[in-house]
């Protein structure tokens, strides 16, 4: 996992030639004025979905991983907490289906809490569960995001 300011991302070039391509497309701000849904960066090996949604309550939130791709998520607007933990050990909640498979959350969890504004990416590797989508604050507020799936 790396969380890191947008304009922090060229320190990790080099980790895969499919994640620079992300960055280079991040940092020219194509992502800007995109309409919801899914949109084509490289075919299928990357690709970004721009989402819309609520935050929502801590415990309506399960631990997500994906295995043929890496995850950066960066919020457009609102505030979110995301968890992480090492998926290695997690009790499957769903199984396997293209691209992801969920997670019981454990009850001692001792999860890498991040708590996510605009400006900020999470990167999530494949051994990465993670669990998006949570309330940062008092109560539900209004979540602009970009996901970027990147294959390994």
């Amino acid at each position: 996992m790396i969380v890191t300011r947008l304009e922090d991302i060229n320190r990790y070039r080099g980790l895969s030639t499919n994640l620079d391509t992300a960055f280079d497309w991040l940092l020219k701000e194509k992502w800007q004025n995109l309409e919801q849904g899914k949109h084509a960066i490289f075919g299928e090996a990357i690709y970004a979905l721009v989402q819309s949604y609520k935050s929502k309550e801590h415990a309506a939130c399960r631990f997500e991983a994906h295995r043929s791709f890496i995850d950066i998520q960066m919020l457009i607007s609102g505030e979110e907490i995301i968890e992480a933990l090492p998926r290695e050990g997690l009790e499957v909640l769903e199984p396997y289906k293209p691209d992801i498979e969920f997670y019981v959350t454990p009850k001692d969890s001792a999860a890498c809490r991040l708590f996510m504004k605009p400006g900020l990416l999470a990167i999530f590797f494949p051994e990465d569960a993670h669990r998006p989508c949570m309330i940062a604050g008092d109560g539900p507020e209004d979540i602009g995001k970009i996901v970027i799936k990147v294959a390994v």
